[in-house]
């Protein structure tokens, strides 16, 4: 499986384009003209990990420029129409985004070539997703895991204790690298970094 990351700059989200048979976008940030300018035609499915406005405002402009379908997880999806745990604590406005797909934990997203097995992990947000492809051992994990053992923050509108639950059941993939939301993916220890987030969070919120 080919990766790229085509955004991620300062605050905003990493955006990691899926070279498949059907191409597929993993988020999409703030900025839609920087990704649009990284990617080639052909973009079929934009999976949102989660609902943050780092995350999706983009959405609109790279779906409009390639007319590509949108996924993201069904507790996410309610928050769409509301700014509690989306614009308002990034100081955007809430994009205008109408979801195609609604996806649930167990779902398969199938690009052809590769198949991502959705993992609800709440914590960060209620409908957070981690996306697993088996064959490569890869893991997207949204903002949920970070490189460092670091883990996503609760306090805009997620919950602790979820994300305790969602890191435990991490641990227990057998993973090659992860790809987060921000900063840098992990591809050398990237179980150990799983159990490194999962024994932070435990420490910081218990």
């Amino acid at each position: 499986m080919h990766v790229s990351n085509v955004n991620g700059v300062f605050y905003d989200s990493n955006a990691y384009l899926i070279d498949a048979k059907r191409k597929a976008l993993v988020d999409a940030g703030i900025d839609g003209a920087r990704v649009l300018n990284r990617i080639d035609n052909g973009l079929k499915l934009i999976v949102l990990t989660h609902c943050h406005y780092d995350h999706i405002a983009a959405v609109p402009e790279i779906v409009a420029a390639t007319g590509a379908r949108v996924a993201m997880h069904e507790d996410d999806v309610a928050f769409l129409k509301g700014e509690r745990i989306t614009a308002a604590a990034f100081g955007g406005q809430q994009p205008a985004l109408h979801v195609d797909v609604v996806l649930h934990g167990g779902d398969v997203v199938d690009l052809g070539d590769v198949k991502l097995t959705v993992i609800h992990t709440p914590g960060h947000t209620p409908g957070s997703i981690c996306l697993y492809d088996p064959a490569s051992r890869v893991m997207f994990t949204g903002d949920t895991v970070f490189e460092g053992g670091s883990f996503g923050r609760t306090d805009i509108g997620g919950n602790p204790e979820h994300m305790i639950n969602s890191l435990k059941a991490l641990t227990k993939y057998d993973v090659s690298a992860l790809y987060p939301g921000h900063g840098g993916p992990v591809t050398v220890g990237a179980r150990e970094a799983l159990r490194d987030s999962l024994a932070n969070a435990r420490h910081m919120f218990f």
